[in-house]
């Protein structure tokens, strides 16, 4: 099918968590290897594969202390500075004001308004729907209060949609009947997506999770698997598909302790949309309108 009445498509990646660091290897888990895609350091940024852009991405947003996950996944995703509106970081799930913000203004309701086909690549198991949660991410009001349907474990074992860890090797601990996939297989399925949506978004928290719980070893393996997912699907990318790859704030990249950081985090582009912006830096809050502009140019 074609994408879009321009042809286009694009992929947005989130991962939570992930900041510029220092390029030392005895805190910045980046810097125990040579990363194929990301190479985002404080000394410089790049050089990336395919011609990405690599553009240093502002999400403290004029409010001081540590950037959370609930405020800045609002603020990727609506374009609205959260963490200014409430006057405050946020961490966890979006509270019922963020929730009306997302309602109203989320980057797959504004799409949707214009005809475009969105999807969000994660996979919900069985319990979300049977057991809802008290409590629910960003990605997931946005999903529910724009019309966007939501994968389900069928899904993932048909090859039509990822899970937050995409080689589906936790799904399997857990008892899921899934295959394993590799990174590149992954990628495939993202690349997929991308063919028949206008918009793909996919989540990946375990850099987060693994920031606040995990080993300095455990930070390289992930890192190492998800930089080769990256690579794999920068080669893989559908023609006239663009994807931005960006976090919400860092945590990862310093294992020196357990906490997020006042970092600013790296935001990479790759496609059609490179050449966007012009020059300088981003704020978090540019990017949905930087993606809604590249998808429906007036």
């Amino acid at each position: 099918m074609t994408n879009s009445s321009n042809g286009r498509s694009a992929i947005l990646i989130l991962i939570d968590g992930l900041g510029i660091g220092p390029r030392n290897p005895a805190v910045n888990p980046l810097a125990a290897f040579q990363p194929r895609v990301l190479q985002i350091y404080r000394d410089g940024l790049g050089p990336l594969p395919r011609d990405g852009r690599a553009v240093q991405t502002d999400v403290q947003l004029g409010v001081a202390g540590r950037p959370q996950s609930a405020t800045n996944h609002t603020a990727l995703l609506t374009g609205v500075n959260a963490p200014r509106m409430i006057g405050r970081h946020l961490s966890g799930f979006p509270s019922p004001r963020l929730k009306k913000v997302l309602a109203e203004r989320s980057l797959f309701k504004r799409l949707r308004e214009r005809g475009a086909s969105t999807a969000f690549a994660n996979t919900y198991r069985d319990e979300f729907f049977t057991n809802r949660p008290r409590w629910v991410s960003a990605t997931t009001v946005m999903c529910e209060t724009s019309g966007t349907p939501l994968f389900r474990m069928p899904d993932l074992a048909a090859g039509r949609s990822l899970h937050y860890d995409f080689t589906n090797r936790l799904a399997r601990e857990q008892g899921w009947e899934v295959p394993l996939r590799t990174p590149g297989e992954a990628a495939g399925i993202l690349a997929a997506l991308a063919e028949d949506h206008h918009l793909v978004l996919y989540e990946y928290f375990l850099t987060d999770l693994t920031g606040h719980r995990g080993t300095m070893a455990e930070a390289v393996a992930l890192l190492e698997s998800l930089d080769e997912f990256l690579g794999e699907l920068v080669e893989a990318l559908p023609r006239q598909t663009s994807l931005v790859v960006t976090s919400d704030h860092g945590n990862i990249e310093d294992m020196s302790h357990s906490g997020h950081t006042e970092n600013p985090v790296a935001t990479l582009i790759w496609g059609p949309m490179a050449d966007r912006p012009a020059e300088g830096t981003l704020a978090l809050t540019d990017l949905s309108p930087l993606i809604e502009g590249f998808l429906s140019p007036r």
